[in-house]
């Protein structure tokens, strides 16, 4: 449960979620963060990766940075014993979130018209991985699977290069953060018409919207006056004396502050306009990226911070919260897990009121609150009793 009622827009409101992997679990962890009570709904032998990679006493951290603030019940969903108790806890919910495979939620018996049936005023949140008709609707997606349909893989090919992935999950992310966003809508849209909502949100929806505005500026006219150079080629790390930078110029002023502390502003002349830099930039930029190589990462920062320029070091991963401003705006927190031990994890990214501190710090074990939320809903500690031996519930 939430500790503070202070910067919880979320507070009060509850979430059933029989989400797993990643997708889900993130968008409603963006709620838990923001003080929604999350019901995480999970199999006896509990979410599956709960065990994927790297962990401590029996629990993943991928696991653990995608149910933080979450409460966890354990439920045989194949039992119609198991669909009875999740109906009747969606009785008193706001939300329910789930992203089955296509047609495995409606044969559980927890489908949108029987969720809706229970309870007509809850926002009903489904994600899949290309929506509910088409030849790949019944298909299972991973974010690899859709990175590859859905242009992010061949935008990261450049002048001939081998297509490649973004090697993290920008499409589970993505798809997570836009669920969130449409669950708040949906809520938000319930204080005018006191009606829920079905919101339905395809993975492949979503990797195509995200790569969209900048990814496809060369494929969005069908009949453009001139193509110019994709903006993606300013998409590459440069490489210095002892590691690597990365560097924008988009304004005339940007360009200008570079050319001053790199290169020869007499051999760069006039490209303060942005597509003239564009098409005839290029050789300045050979010159720099030729200078850049000969000198420290330290230096080359120091020189474009001092020009105005935008600029950072590439840092590794482990070298992340040692950086002055992630320390500086508390970006990440050191905190002792139950499980895990000490770990590190990202504050939620938005502030309300100046707090961010996420409602919990650690995801749950599995079936940790199964005997609490049944209490809260009704149920007698004989009946639980009962279910457990029965071993509907753990």
């Amino acid at each position: 449960m939430t500790t503070t009622d202070v910067a919880q827009p979320l507070a009060g409101f509850r979430v059933i979620d029989l989400t797993s992997n990643m997708s889900g679990p993130l968008a409603t962890m963006v709620l838990a963060d923001q003080g929604a009570d999350v019901i995480k709904v999970e199999p006896l032998k509990g979410d599956l990766i709960r065990t994927v990679g790297t962990g401590a006493g029996g629990m993943s951290a991928y696991f653990a940075n995608v149910n933080r603030a979450k409460r966890s019940i354990a439920i045989d969903l194949a039992r119609p014993e198991g669909r009875d108790i999740v109906l009747r806890l969606c009785k008193d919910a706001d939300v329910f979130t789930q992203n089955f495979r296509t047609g495995v939620v409606d044969r559980l018996g927890l489908g949108a018209d029987a969720v809706m049936a229970t309870n007509p005023a809850i926002i009903y949140a489904s994600i899949s991985g290309f929506g509910d008709t088409g030849p790949l609707a019944s298909s299972p997606a991973y974010d690899h699977v859709v990175q590859a349909l859905s242009g992010f893989a061949a935008l990261q090919s450049e002048g001939g290069a081998e297509a490649a992935m973004v090697r993290h999950g920008v499409i589970d992310k993505a798809t997570a953060y836009s669920t969130a966003q449409a669950i708040t809508a949906a809520l938000l849209a319930r204080t005018r018409t006191g009606e829920g909502a079905r919101i339905d949100v395809s993975m492949l929806d979503v990797a195509l919207a995200f790569i969209w505005p900048d990814g496809m500026m060369n494929h969005t006219c069908i009949e453009p006056d001139e193509v110019l150079p994709p903006v993606h080629r300013s998409f590459k790390l440069t490489p210095t004396a002892d590691g690597h930078v990365s560097l924008v110029t988009l304004t005339a002023a940007q360009w200008s502050g570079l050319v001053e502390a790199l290169a020869d502003p007499d051999e760069a002349g006039d490209l303060s306009d942005t597509s003239a830099r564009m098409a005839g930039g290029a050789a300045i930029m050979r010159a720099v990226r030729a200078k850049v190589a000969t000198m420290p990462t330290a230096e080359v920062v120091r020189r474009l911070a001092e020009a105005d320029v935008p600029c950072a070091p590439v840092l590794q991963l482990e070298e992340l919260h040692e950086h002055e401003q992630t320390i500086a705006v508390g970006a990440i927190h050191e905190l002792d897990h139950a499980v895990l031990g000490p770990i590190r994890q990202p504050r939620p990214a938005p502030r309300f009121d100046g707090e961010s501190q996420p409602t919990a710090p650690w995801a749950p074990t599995l079936g940790q609150h199964t005997d609490a939320v049944l209490s809260e809903s009704g149920w007698s500690a004989t009946e639980i009793e009962q279910l457990r031996a029965e071993n509907v519930i753990a």
